[in-house]
C-alpha cells in the first residue's frame, strides 16, 4: 500500500509536466510557424495609395499647408470624381479640398491633355502644369 501512495504523486507530477511541456511545445510551434511565414511573405511593391502621394507630393509643396483649395476634374461621373477628390484631400491633407472652382487655388486632376481648356474657360490662370494631368490654377482677379 505504501507504493501505491508514493507512486500516485509521481504519476500526478508525470502527467501535469507531460501537459505542460506539450502546451508549452504546442504554442512554441504555433508561433514558429507564424514566425517562419511571415519572413516568407513577399513584400508589396508599392501600393496605389503610395502612388498616388508620390505624384501629388510636388503639388502639396507648392500649395499653402493649411486652408481650402477647389478641386476639379474630367471624371466621366460624380462617382469617379468624388473619388478623385477624396484621393486628393487624402494626399493633401491637412489643406482642405474641395469640389468647384471658386476659391483662389483650384487643383485640377485631368486624363486627358487638352482638358485643360476647361479651365481657362472658367477664367482659370496656370499657376503651374505638374504633369501627369496634374495642374494648379489661380482664380483670376476679377
Amino acid at each position: 500500500m505504501d507504493r501505491l501512495r508514493t507512486r500516485r504523486p509521481r504519476l500526478r507530477l508525470a502527467v501535469t509536466l507531460g501537459a505542460l511541456t506539450l502546451l508549452v511545445g504546442s504554442a512554441l510551434q504555433t508561433n514558429i510557424v507564424n514566425l517562419v511565414h511571415l519572413y516568407r511573405v513577399i513584400p508589396a511593391r508599392e501600393d496605389f495609395m503610395a502612388r498616388h502621394d508620390q505624384r501629388f507630393e510636388p503639388l502639396r509643396d507648392a500649395l499653402p499647408k493649411r486652408g481650402i483649395v477647389g478641386y476639379m476634374s474630367d471624371a466621366p461621373d460624380e462617382y469617379d470624381h468624388e473619388l478623385r477628390r477624396s484621393l486628393a484631400q487624402y494626399s493633401l491633407a491637412p489643406l482642405i479640398v474641395q469640389s468647384g472652382t471658386t476659391h483662389p487655388l483650384v487643383v485640377a486632376e485631368f486624363t486627358d491633355p487638352a482638358a485643360v481648356v476647361k479651365g481657362r474657360d472658367l477664367h482659370l490662370t496656370v499657376l503651374r502644369d505638374f504633369g501627369d494631368g496634374l495642374i494648379l490654377f489661380a482664380r483670376d482677379p476679377q
